[in-house]
């Protein structure tokens, strides 16, 4: 993850101008990463609400700085319809935070193949989460949601690189103390989630830190892509695991 927006909490991605993130996406190339992952709007449940404007604008002086031209493909992590169309030409993955699809959306995915990563949420984007009432979130409502929409786009030409079941976006009034149970509740479905398509899934922290207890269960399950904000210290466990 390389992190353009200064309201997350997450700091240690965080990139305040282009120049320092590309810099970063150079280091994590160096580590061995296979994307990077771009964001301009946190999705965190206490951060700031921003107008997409904003994220746009952090976006456009992002990609219209120079970089290396063998550099790490892209993957933006965006829920604005109006970014995500803007870029897709120019990224290698569209990972995209809403369960929102319009059909001006779905047709330029289908017309520039750009590859999508769906992700689960009980509401249309991490914003609209922090409205609706508070409801443990549920494994089978995330199942049936993947099962009915991953053959909907793909009938209409939308190319699925993964789906996410969503490990960090959580409604405001979701206790701490639940948060790892319901990782591992998540985690322990992986094979379950892969039988609809490959699973894309963030390595889950505690108190800023990568968990290592749910880290190592979810290698075990055989994920098959990690987003991680923590790649050196992710890559150590996969050492130690035999993760491949």
């Amino acid at each position: 993850v390389v992190n353009l927006s200064e309201e997350s909490p997450q700091k240690d991605s965080l990139a305040k101008t282009p120049q320092e993130a590309i810099q970063k996406m150079i280091e994590l190339q160096k580590l061995g990463a296979n994307y990077v992952d771009i964001g301009a709007r946190s999705s965190f449940s206490k951060s700031d609400e921003l107008d997409e404007a904003i994220e746009g604008e952090r976006l456009s002086q992002f990609f219209a700085t120079e970089r290396p031209s063998n550099l790490l493909p892209l993957s933006l992590d965006t829920w604005s319809i109006t970014n995500a169309k803007k870029y897709l030409s120019e990224i290698a993955v569209l990972n995209y935070t809403s369960t929102y699809f319009p059909d001006d959306l779905v047709d330029e995915l289908a017309r520039t193949g750009c590859p999508l990563v769906m992700n689960y949420l009980a509401a249309d984007n991490p914003y609209a989460l922090r409205k609706i009432p508070y409801t443990p979130p549920s494994k089978e409502a995330m199942m049936e949601y993947f099962s009915v929409t991953v053959p909907a786009l793909k009938k209409r030409g939308v190319k699925i690189l993964a789906i996410d079941p969503n490990l960090g976006m959580w409604h405001p009034e979701t206790p701490n103390e639940l948060k790892p149970v319901l990782q591992r509740s998540i985690i322990e479905a992986i094979p379950e989630i892969r039988k609809i398509a490959p699973v894309f899934i963030v390595a889950p922290r505690t108190n800023g830190v990568l968990n290592k207890e749910l880290v190592e269960l979810l290698l075990s399950k055989g994920v098959d892509y990690i987003r991680t904000h923590d790649l050196s210290m992710l890559l150590n466990l996969m050492r130690q695991t035999g993760f491949k």
